[in-house]
């Protein structure tokens, strides 16, 4: 072999390897790059609730929640809605959506008619999660025993909203909280009772997806209004439920 091969085969050599270590590099790289768009998606929902905890009936009161994603303040998340339980009342409570933020900051100007011990929960989503933190406010002259209201101890669901159209599969999901306002695991019963536009009743299980969360996929099959009421169990003393209302046109 004369040295002219030789050196061509060298040079070849060297480029290859260099090329390899290039590539090696960039592909590292390219890794790092990943791993840290992925740590910052992964941002947590947090909202700051602010009530105040006692007041007197027929005055006007903010109820506030400031709504962060990782360390940015949400103005425009999917729903802000608080929801007012009287003495434990789940049925009747009232619920008020907020549209409008300033600084991730949503108010709600709210008018206690009554005395009584009020539960005040936040319902908040937002970049596909959904939080509802609470806290008690004191209208009046409520008694002990008001706040020691057997229902305002046996914890709570909360229905997402249910967007369906007519055979397509859709998510439903609930969240489960117990007596003290956290994400309640392991229920034994989380379904929900479909009342469908010709009167039929449908039951559809749901399973545990995190933490309080829970979820299954379904398909309606008629057009018309349904009516939905969430069951939750766990123990003897725990069954909540919930009601709600949605359309397929």
């Amino acid at each position: 072999m004369n040295t002219k091969k030789l050196l061509m085969i060298g040079l070849c050599t060297v480029a290859l390897a260099a090329c390899g270590k290039e590539e090696t590099k960039e592909g590292h790289k390219g890794h790092e790059n990943h791993a840290t768009t992925s740590d910052e998606k992964v941002q947590r929902l947090t909202v700051d609730l602010t009530v105040p905890e006692h007041i007197e009936k027929g005055k006007a009161v903010e109820i506030k929640a400031l709504v962060k994603h990782g360390k940015e303040k949400v103005n425009d998340a999917d729903e802000v809605m608080f929801e007012v339980i009287k003495d434990g009342d789940t049925k009747n409570s009232d619920k008020e959506k907020v549209k409008e933020a300033k600084d991730g900051v949503y108010t709600l100007t709210y008018t206690f008619k009554e005395d009584g011990k009020y539960n005040i929960i936040s319902h908040v989503t937002a970049f596909n999660h959904h939080t509802m933190p609470n806290k008690e406010i004191t209208i009046g002259e409520a008694s002990h025993e008001d706040s020691q209201h057997e229902h305002h101890h046996a914890g709570m669901v909360h229905i997402m909203d249910i967007k369906a159209e007519k055979d397509k599969e859709t998510t439903l999901m609930m969240h489960v909280m117990d007596e003290h306002g956290k994400p309640l695991s392991n229920a034994s019963v989380t379904r929900y009772e479909v009342k469908t536009p010709s009167g039929k009743t449908e039951w559809i299980d749901l399973k545990e997806s995190k933490s309080g969360e829970y979820e299954t996929k379904h398909t309606f099959s008629e057009t018309g209004k349904y009516t939905v009421t969430a069951h939750a169990e766990k123990k003897t003393d725990f069954h909540v439920h919930e009601e709600t209302s949605f359309e397929i046109k």
